[in-house]
């Protein structure tokens, strides 16, 4: 969603599960109203749970001595809206002509006569994330829009990839990518994987190097970092895991064809000592193992058996277990 006030609006909602559309929503409605003034007035802001109605509505009918028109935000407003509904409907009618309502919040009912009054002057404004194929249009619209570079070949899927479907975060590295290549107009494969792969390198295969040193505890916190990159879809958390995996796999056949540690070290962003240490501590059937675990951990998490932090902490407590029988000869 991308707001425009072509004409004056008292009231808006902006609502939605998606909190960085929110934001970007919020922006826009703000600077549309108050335009060369936003960064000397501002608005006005109230947290939802703590708000008073009549102050929220003083604070909306007093006139501005710096401009013409006031800004005022209820943020997390949905049990504000719910506790005042009547009034608001009755305020939708007769509105500041010289103040600006806008309410934040995750749900706004389209049955409720509050929704049918603010929507009547446009001032319903619904923020959800872009599903499944979406985003990858998103990603290279929010690129060349807000950032004004392009994603060279499959660089979106490359994106998505490592960082997942949370647009706060892919806007958050299209933003260092885009200082990273500078004045240079695309933005190639190899930009995002010397920038952002190293990142989620670092961050899987810190789970992986605890596990095999029998460290449950820095394991597990580690884990808790790769879900916290994409906390909306947590099953893709689980495929960083797996992803992760399946390269040192791919390591253990190449260094069985032929292949020397070092020339494998630079696709992993390491030091041929460090990924031959990695090789060393787990084997390629430790490593398969590990793969049919995560397999039904996510099975189990999509099928309503457990959640996936819980599925994945036992996979980590079984292999860490497993290395710590191994490295005593248990």
């Amino acid at each position: 969603m991308t707001a425009s006030v072509s004409s004056f609006c008292p009231v808006h909602v902006v609502y939605g599960p998606e909190a960085f559309l929110k934001q970007e929503a919020l922006r826009a409605l703000i600077a549309a109203v108050l335009g060369e003034q936003t960064d000397t007035l501002g608005p006005s802001r109230f947290e939802g749970d703590r708000a008073e109605l009549a102050d929220v509505l003083d604070e909306v009918r007093t006139l501005s001595l710096l401009g013409e028109m006031r800004v005022v935000v209820v943020e997390e407003a949905d049990g504000f809206i719910s506790r005042h509904r009547a009034v608001l409907e009755r305020y939708c009618q007769e509105p500041s002509d010289t103040g600006c309502l806008i309410l934040v919040c995750k749900s706004f009912d389209a049955r409720t006569r509050v929704y049918k009054a603010v929507n009547g002057f446009g001032g319903a404004h619904k923020c959800e994330a872009p599903r499944a194929a979406a985003v990858i249009s998103w990603i290279n619209d929010r690129a060349r829009k807000t950032y004004g570079k392009r994603l060279e070949g499959g660089g979106a899927n490359r994106l998505r990839d490592f960082v997942g479907d949370s647009l706060g975060m892919l806007d958050q590295e299209l933003d260092k990518l885009s200082t990273y290549v500078g004045e240079r107009p695309n933005i190639t494969i190899e930009d995002i994987d010397a920038l952002v792969g190293n990142i989620r390198e670092q961050t899987v295969f810190a789970v992986t190097d605890a596990m095999a040193e029998g460290d449950a505890r820095t394991a597990l916190h580690q884990w808790e970092r790769v879900l916290a990159t994409d906390r909306a879809a947590p099953g893709r958390a689980i495929g960083g895991l797996a992803w992760g995996i399946r390269r040192l796999l791919e390591a253990h056949d190449a260094v069985a064809d032929g292949t020397p540690v070092h020339a494998l070290a630079r696709q992993f962003w390491t030091e041929p000592a460090v990924l031959e240490q990695r090789l060393r501590r787990v084997s390629r059937r430790e490593l398969e193992d590990q793969l049919c675990d995560l397999l039904e951990a996510d099975v189990a998490s999509k099928t309503g058996l457990s959640e996936v932090s819980h599925a994945v902490e036992r996979f980590i407590i079984k292999h860490v277990s497993a290395a710590r029988r191994i490295g005593t000869g248990g």
